[in-house]
């Protein structure tokens, strides 16, 4: 069993409302990748890119919580803006591995989910999901009791491709 639980959003009511689970359960920022292309960013998730991680922080504040630190990242500078590729991550859980495969490169999206451990078919299907407007959320686990009580909220929630 992997420790990485990931699935796919289409809208921003449905991550906020995971994120708000994901931390009522316990888990932390650190813990979390959300990755998203840098229009779904402006276009479905109304959130524009700033300068300042400040005003970054202000945008996400009103959300409040976990919630509010990820959204409001992604308005600020504490996430990894992939030129070429159009992508927006925010967190640890997958974004480390954004360096091995690649960065700037056309598989960068494909090789960083491989490189985390999620397997190549469901890669491609979150390749897919992203580029067409859904967002990728990746929650690394503690421990079991935490993996299958994550893997419960993203399938009570508006998620999609759920893979534990």
């Amino acid at each position: 069993m992997s420790n990485l639980v990931t699935a796919t959003f289409k809208t921003r009511h449905a991550v906020e409302s995971t994120l708000r689970q994901l931390e009522e359960l316990g888990v932390k920022d650190k813990d979390i990748s959300l990755i998203l292309t840098d229009e779904t960013r402006g276009n479905t998730f109304g959130i524009e890119e700033s300068s300042k991680a400040p005003e970054g922080f202000a945008a996400g504040a009103t959300v409040g919580g976990l919630a509010g630190v990820v959204l409001g990242a992604l308005a600020g500078a504490s996430v990894l803006t992939i030129p070429g590729v159009n992508l927006v991550v925010f967190g640890t859980a997958v974004s480390a591995t954004f360096g091995a495969a690649g960065g700037a490169t056309t598989g960068a999206l494909l090789g960083a989910l491989i490189g985390s451990g999620i397997n190549e078919h469901e890669a491609k299907i979150y390749e897919k999901e992203v580029k067409q407007g859904s967002a990728l959320l990746a929650v690394k686990c503690k421990d079991k009791e935490q993996h299958d009580a994550v893997e419960k909220i993203l399938e009570k929630e508006d998620a999609y491709n759920v893979a534990a």
